[in-house]
């Protein structure tokens, strides 16, 4: 079965890099991924994932991300599991991150095992889907 096509939007080259190596290593997910909000909108607008891995470094335009993704402007479905990784640093509106339907934020730094987890947790058949 092929793997979950999953969107990873991670500013950190090394760090974005090791998780996707690490998950297809292992055969887990497919990462596609994306350095900034900006370059995430452009491979959302062009092809649909099975789920999205947002840092929220780039604060109100990751927010903005998020809800264009839940108003369906992207062909990736607008109920798609989503988990937001978040550093110390980062202020994080965590009732907005609920409306907004995400599955898990994490703390960073983040074990790739334990993203792994959560994306292959999120994606397994049953999940609670957001808003639903």
């Amino acid at each position: 079965a092929p793997l979950p096509r999953i969107l990873l939007v991670e500013p950190q080259f090394v760090l974005r890099r090791t998780m996707a190596m690490v998950a297809r290593d292992l055969g887990m997910v497919n990462f596609h991924e994306a350095s900034s909000v900006g370059r995430a909108c452009t491979l959302l607008a062009s092809e649909a994932y099975e789920g999205l891995v947002l840092d929220l470094q780039e604060g109100p335009q990751a927010m903005e991300l998020l809800g264009d993704l839940r108003q369906g402007r992207f062909p990736t479905p607008r109920d798609v599991r989503v988990v937001v990784l978040a550093a110390a640093s980062t202020p994080v509106d965590a009732e907005r991150l609920q409306v907004l339907g995400v599955a898990r934020v994490m703390g960073k730094p983040v074990r790739i095992s334990d993203l792994l987890g959560a994306i292959t947790e999120a994606q397994a058949p049953g999940a609670a889907v957001p808003g639903g």
